[in-house]
């Protein structure tokens, strides 16, 4: 699933920014982690309103409920910061292998950006 291309580039002044910075942020804090991330949702697609959530696909190379956590915690943080819900869903490589068909999953990789 890995070959999606990313969809458009952010906006200076945007959501996007807010995706970016959640992005560098996971990286940085849990780089080797992270098979995919992809960010994807009304707010990446510049549908914005009041109630603006971007949806965070984090597909974890192995299950791990510490770094899940953080992870969560790290959505919060930067979601605050840039005036947004992150509604980030961290799977474990394998359950996403598994259940490649899954609606939630589909979309994620059809219509999102992906950052790994």
């Amino acid at each position: 699933m890995r070959d999606t291309a990313p969809h458009g580039a952010a906006v200076p002044g945007t959501d996007g920014d807010a995706a970016d910075a959640f992005a560098e942020r996971v990286r940085t804090e849990h780089g080797d982690a992270i098979r995919d991330l992809v960010v994807f949702g009304d707010a990446v697609q510049g549908e914005r309103d009041v109630h603006a959530e971007a949806e965070v696909l984090i597909v974890l190379e192995e299950a791990d409920e510490e770094r899940e956590q953080q992870l969560e915690g790290l959505a919060e943080t930067v979601g605050a910061e840039y005036g947004i819900v992150f509604s980030p869903y961290i799977l474990p490589a394998e359950r996403v292998e598994d259940q490649e068909d899954h609606p939630l999953l589909r979309r994620a990789f059809a219509e999102g950006r992906s950052y790994v």
